[in-house]
């Protein structure tokens, strides 16, 4: 992740990162075997792990733009903090495919959701009108 994912990212070292992400998962983990329930956890845990930096690299990927307030860089992209990039983009991972769309920053408080955050609160946390 550090090598491929670091502080300063790159289309072409992400999907370089996400190759060999891929190559670990088909190597090494698809290899591995858990002889009883704590190595079952440990293994568990690489498969997570190995997850997780895949998906930090497809968020990379999906994110056009330098942000200063996530800490992210893209040499590719420059721009720090473009307006058209003041979005979140959700990401979904079914059958090892990964889905991303976009969302602007106030989508809770558009509809079909209430105008306010405490309208939100009160429909959505089950205290109903108190």
């Amino acid at each position: 992740m550090q090598d491929y994912c670091g502080q300063f990212r790159s289309a072409e070292a992400l999907r370089l990162g996400l190759q060999l992400m891929a190559e670990l998962r088909d190597s090494e983990l698809g290899k591995g075997y858990a002889a009883n329930p704590h190595e079952l956890g440990r293994m568990l845990e690489c498969e997570t792990i190995l997850t997780v930096g895949e998906m930090v690299m497809h968020a990379s990927l999906a994110r056009k733009a330098s942000s200063e307030h996530l800490e992210f860089m893209r040499l590719d992209y420059p721009a720090v903090d473009p307006p058209e990039w003041h979005k979140l983009l959700p990401m979904r991972r079914d059958h090892g495919e990964v889905t991303t769309r976009e969302l602007p920053l106030d989508y809770h408080l558009q509809a079909p959701y209430a105008s306010t955050y405490e309208e939100n609160y009160r429909t959505h946390s089950g205290l109903g009108g108190q």
